[in-house]
């Protein structure tokens, strides 16, 4: 009688201890940000998660399309029309975080496409300037393997006009 009185209270601890480790990892939410910064080579989104368990973890961005837009100068000065690049869809590489205390700060970064000045510009004497990108259905995922634990978007962004410095944005 003993014997079952010990196996049925250790079953009932192991099923609590169980479902107090399942409630942790099932509540995550951003603790800060994301908040969002836009330039002419990348896209970062920056932040702090909580409620995650402490499985490995990767943040990611994603878009539906990143688009840039330049103009070329020449060492006269002369300017002429870039042909903008797009790519479509567009998706960072992810960043593996290991939590702590079920919690991630994070910073994926989605980078802009790069232009050539042979397909950019009229020949390889002029040089490229930037003048926008347009990061179009940006996604923030937090996911643990398959699944998607947190996501933010899908937002628009837009760099600010070159030699202006960076646009910040928060979501």
């Amino acid at each position: 009688m003993k014997r079952s009185v010990l196996v049925v209270a250790l079953g009932a601890f192991f099923a609590l201890t169980l479902s107090a480790q399942a409630a942790f990892a099932d509540s995550p939410h951003f603790v800060n940000g994301p908040t969002y910064t836009a330039t002419t080579t990348e896209l970062t989104a920056t932040g702090k998660a909580a409620g995650l368990g402490n499985s490995p973890t990767q943040a990611q961005l994603t878009a539906q399309a990143v688009n840039v837009y330049s103009h070329c100068v020449n060492k006269g000065g002369n300017f002429a029309p870039g042909h903008p690049a797009t790519q479509s869809p567009a998706a960072g590489t992810p960043q593996d975080i290991a939590p702590r205390n079920g919690q991630i700060t994070f910073s994926p970064t989605l980078p802009a496409p790069s232009l050539s000045v042979a397909a950019t510009c009229p020949n390889g004497n002029w040089r490229i300037i930037v003048d926008e990108v347009d990061y179009l259905g940006v996604v923030l995922t937090i996911s643990q393997g398959t699944t998607v634990l947190l996501s933010d978007g899908p937002n628009d962004f837009t760099s600010c006009a070159a030699g202006i410095g960076q646009c910040v944005f928060t979501g």
